[in-house]
């Protein structure tokens, strides 16, 4: 039993070491979300998280912003959810604005655009001083990444273009 318990110590103690260094190391789902977020960066893209909407429960998902072209007079502010079911009185199917406030009539249909766009994960569209963005679970991987891409490219500016401001009199003199 005496020639054992060097043994035992000595196990214990790489025990001691080894185990707090296998808890720092990333999980597999981390280092998937790592690299689809450092792919949005290289692609021009901004990462926030923020809350999921109510009908998604508790917790929180990355927004993927895209900066608006030119920010100027741009009515932002509203946020379109996915809700629990699909009703007519919904924005469109499944998809509803937070607290009442809407896009401007003019960007209903480049959204409903993006809307079909968009991956199935997807759980919000944010129209943001920021930019444009899609709050997203992530969960559909690199396939909803491309297709997040795609519909941000070609739905920012006619969204962008819908939601601005007319200039006022004032500086239209200017």
């Amino acid at each position: 039993m005496t020639g054992w318990l060097p043994l035992i110590i000595i196990l214990f103690a790489i025990v001691l070491v080894v185990g707090p260094v296998m808890w720092l190391k990333p999980s597999a789902r981390d280092q998937r979300l790592a690299t689809l977020r450092s792919r949005a960066a290289r692609e021009g893209l901004t990462v926030q998280m923020k809350s999921l909407p109510a009908a998604e429960g508790q917790g929180s998902a990355a927004v993927y912003f895209t900066r608006w072209g030119d920010a100027r007079r741009l009515q932002t502010g509203w946020v379109l959810e996915r809700q629990r079911g699909d009703h007519e009185m919904n924005f469109s199917g499944h998809w509803d604005w937070r607290n009442g406030r809407a896009a401007p009539e003019a960007a209903w249909g480049p959204l409903r655009e993006l809307l079909a766009a968009l991956p199935e994960d997807a759980t919000a569209i944010v129209g943001a001083e920021t930019g444009l963005g899609v709050q997203w679970q992530e969960s559909s991987g690199d396939r909803g990444m491309t297709a997040l891409e795609k519909a941000l490219e070609a739905s920012r500016s006619p969204i962008e273009e819908a939601i601005r401001q007319p200039r006022n009199s004032a500086e239209q003199v200017e």
